[in-house]
């Protein structure tokens, strides 16, 4: 009985590897279905490269005129005023990458008015009215960029940058008394200064990302002079400073 047992077993057994290797091994998942139920690894953070962009905002700061040469009895009497205006243009730039560590040159170049003036306060005020100006069109930035990649899968992009700023700068002194110009002094030129700030930057897809950035800026003193339109024709010489802020959004296109 017991052999009988045994020999019952092993006739099963055999069946069964006979059902095996007739049937086959099973079939292995197409590259399809592979494809299907095992999803490709999230993109990392892309922000190499070129790109080119658009931006625009206002700027707003203090500007002053510094009365170098006595004409109202006020030697070096420095007198400010607010100015304000708006700044957009173009910008081109390149990244390098480092893990998540983005790094490069950033130029841009655009409109930016500095728009102000403010009357010279006298102690006792003489009969005529002392003004000081500013107004700019052009200007241009050349600085760096480092960054850090928040979230790689949330494409978040947090900078810092700064750098050199010039400006066309129109700065002006003009004096009226009893209606008659006393003197007008004024330049115009091409200067520059410092700047400094930051942002974040938010991708949008492959190619597109938005920003928005914070700039402090601040421009080389400007000297100047003009004529006393009187009978002695003596010349007064005067300076002219600014510094302020620009607030703008941006938005980019990676290539």
């Amino acid at each position: 009985m017991k052999q009988l047992a045994l020999f019952g077993g092993f006739f099963f057994a055999c069946c069964l590897l006979a059902f095996t290797a007739v049937a086959g091994p099973e079939a292995l998942p197409s590259g399809k279905e592979m494809k299907e139920v095992v999803p490709p690894p999230p993109p990392l953070c892309e922000w190499g490269g070129f790109y080119i962009g658009l931006h625009g905002g206002g700027q707003f700061g203090h500007s002053e005129t510094n009365d170098l040469d006595d004409y109202y009895f006020l030697a070096r009497h420095h007198f400010g005023y607010s100015e304000s205006g708006f700044n957009g243009g173009g910008q081109v730039g390149y990244n390098f990458q480092l893990g998540r560590i983005v790094l490069g040159p950033e130029f841009d170049v655009g409109y930016m008015n500095l728009d102000g003036s403010g009357i010279e306060p006298q102690p006792s005020r003489p009969p005529g009215v002392g003004t000081g100006s500013s107004e700019s069109d052009f200007y241009t930035t050349l600085r760096g960029r480092i960054g850090y990649a928040l979230n790689c899968h949330g494409d978040w992009l947090l900078y810092a940058t700064g750098g050199a700023i010039g400006v066309n700068y129109h700065t002006r002194f003009m004096a009226v008394e009893n209606n008659v110009c006393g003197i007008d002094a004024s330049t115009t030129d091409f200067d520059w200064g410092y700047t400094f700030g930051g942002g974040i930057e938010r991708r949008l897809g492959r190619h597109w990302s938005i920003k928005a950035e914070y700039l402090y800026f601040g421009l080389t003193e400007q000297s100047f002079s003009g004529v006393e339109n009187k009978a002695f024709g003596n010349r007064y010489t005067f300076e002219g400073e600014t510094a302020g802020h620009i607030l703008r959004g941006g938005l980019n296109f990676r290539f």
